[in-house]
């Protein structure tokens, strides 16, 4: 496997960054892997400190166990159509395609293609 290949699906497959630590670009994929785990932990810190408070709210009573009742509390609470996840979301999709990116670039600049014998001859 090419290693533009190989490092850019390890930075879309597994975590923006890895990528670069393949490439040895260590500055870089700590960059990458601070960024986006940083935003990580928050997004899901915040999906489940929003979804304990309705599931704390079920166990009291105050909801009912109706998939249209539990979803309205949802969205009460801002787990669902909330424009500042959304808005972390893609945040986190942008930083995880950068990487994939900026892997492919790393590595293609570190490997360049060979140019072909143009006289035909072998030297």
């Amino acid at each position: 496997m090419k290693q533009t290949t190989k490092v850019t699906l390890f930075s879309l497959l597994i975590f923006p960054g890895v990528g670069h630590l393949l490439l040895k670009k260590y500055a870089i994929a700590l960059g990458f892997i601070a960024s986006f785990a940083y935003l990580l932990l928050g997004f899901v810190k915040d999906i489940l400190t929003k979804s304990q408070q309705v599931i704390d709210s079920i166990m009291r009573g105050e909801v009912s166990l109706e998939i249209s009742a539990i979803q309205q509390a949802l969205m009460d609470q801002g787990v669902i159509d909330n424009p500042q996840l959304a808005t972390t979301g893609y945040l986190m999709l942008l930083i995880w395609g950068l990487a994939a990116f900026d892997a492919y670039r790393i590595a293609k600049k570190n490997n360049p293609l060979v140019p072909p014998n143009i006289s035909g001859t072998n030297m």
